[in-house]
């Protein structure tokens, strides 16, 4: 069979952490979950020696894949740094599958970037899956690690896990330890996510929480032990379908995070707001300083919640979990 295709179309979901960001650092665990928001991506074979990347974001590039040092960018100033991962994770699977085409690769999001939503993770995955497909049935495992790979050109210290979600989707239970493990969820979670719209610098986040380590020893580790128990409290609760227990996690998560220094007044504003008018629980999700926020809300409360948010200026996403993780077209 000949599977050589000349257009391909992929995509793949943000991801949240509903719990222990941060302290997953440090060896406690962490909860993940792909959520039903998309990056999508074409890829086209073209009969010029360039891989050509367009993104919704305005910014567009042009690679020469003979040099490196030949590529054109135009866009706003960080256009090297969203774009050029995403030309390694093409040129990387081409190579290996001996391939000399060229590639014009179109990017669209349903979410914004920057947020702490892995989108960084999902345009990876997605471009790695749309490139491979061109030409062999692409594997998901496979896919993942790819991935992984470009996105660490982003992100030169991450733990992969945020392109293990958007790969293969639902909800995971990690630690560097132990790697990996799949959670069942017996209930369906609906949740909102709020944008207090200022941008954060995750290295920077992570550098202060070392800091405030490294000054209170004692504390961090009597915090991260906290953390842990509630990580794990959370899986059994997402297992039995325990909305208000999980609620209830998230709250005590966000008081910890607020204690190692990451929280910001706008996050804590809008956790406070989705509480008072409903929400099972809240808390900020990604690194902090800034980004996003998280707030389980059952569907009496969420229209209500959403409106609050809307109201008081901030962006609304509403979301649930997608058991999905990477689509072909």
């Amino acid at each position: 069979m000949n599977w050589e295709k000349s257009f391909t179309q992929t995509s793949a979901p943000a991801k949240i952490i509903l719990f222990g960001e941060h302290f997953v650092v440090y060896n406690k665990p962490a909860i993940l979950a792909s959520v039903t928001k998309r990056v999508k991506v074409g890829a086209y074979l073209n009969n010029r020696k360039s891989i050509d990347i367009k993104s919704d974001l305005g910014i567009e590039a042009s690679y020469n894949k003979e040099s490196d040092f030949n590529s054109i960018i135009k866009g706003r100033k960080d256009s090297e740094k969203i774009l050029y991962p995403l030309y390694e994770a093409a040129r990387n699977v081409l190579s290996e599958r001996n391939q000399i085409q060229g590639l014009d690769i179109v990017v669209n999001s349903e979410f914004p970037s920057g947020v702490g939503l892995g989108s960084s993770a999902a345009s990876c995955v997605a471009t790695v899956a749309a490139v491979e497909s061109l030409f062999h049935r692409p594997d998901k495992q496979y896919v993942c690690d790819k991935a992984i790979k470009s996105e660490r050109l982003i992100h030169g210290n991450s733990s992969g896990a945020d392109c293990y979600i958007s790969t293969f989707g639902g909800l995971i239970y990690y630690s560097k330890n132990m790697g990996f493990n799949k959670i069942y969820c017996r209930k369906d979670l609906s949740l909102i996510i709020g944008n207090t719209g200022i941008k954060h610098s995750t290295g920077a986040l992570v550098s202060s929480v070392k800091k405030f380590k490294d000054e209170n020893n004692s504390l961090f580790n009597n915090l991260s032990c906290r953390a842990e128990n509630i990580s794990r409290d959370a899986f059994t609760a997402i297992e039995k379908g325990d909305e208000k227990k999980l609620g209830k996690l998230m709250r005590e998560n966000h008081t910890l995070l607020q204690q190692i220094g990451v929280s910001h007044d706008k996050i804590d504003y809008l956790v406070n707001v989705c509480i008072e008018n409903g929400a099972l629980g809240a808390k900020l999700t990604g690194s902090g300083g800034g980004g996003i926020m998280l707030a389980l809300v059952t569907q009496e409360k969420k229209l209500k919640i959403i409106s609050t948010i809307k109201k008081n200026g901030y962006e609304c996403i509403p979301v649930e979990i997608d058991f999905n993780g990477l689509m072909i077209y």
